[in-house]
């Protein structure tokens, strides 16, 4: 088939064209299927003619908002786990800080009770 029939049987279409609209055609679909779009894919009918083809690039634009609003969003839900988990870690720190000389405090009275008590027996106890 030569170039001229070619066109000819696809509504007078260059095949560059045709080729371009199919790359186009996928990477809609693609960014369709990444961003959960539905029904994308439907509406992107066969090469019969550029009058009754959607416009790619207003496909493109539009998935292209939607993943960059997703990433955004998934940004946003990263930084605030962060601060959650600063905000935890500066709790963990003071609960730190005021158990530590509770502990020491605690070992000296116990060495203190031990010394006043001598030798006298001890009900065993489990802590």
């Amino acid at each position: 088939m030569t170039d001229r029939e070619d066109d000819a049987t696809s509504g007078g279409i260059p095949r560059p064209v045709r080729d371009l609209i199919a790359q186009l055609r996928g990477v809609a679909e693609g960014l369709a299927g990444l961003t959960g779009i539905a029904g994308i894919s439907g509406s992107l009918p066969g090469v019969p003619g550029l009058p009754s083809l959607p416009r790619p690039a207003a496909l493109s634009v539009a998935q292209l908002r939607a993943v960059t609003s997703t990433i955004a969003a998934q940004r946003r839900s990263i930084e605030a786990m962060q601060a959650q988990l600063r905000a935890f870690d500066e709790q963990l720190g003071l609960m730190e800080k005021i158990i530590e000389p509770l502990t020491e405090w605690t070992t000296t009275l116990a060495a203190l009770e031990e010394t006043v008590m001598g030798s006298r027996p001890r009900p065993d106890t489990d802590g």
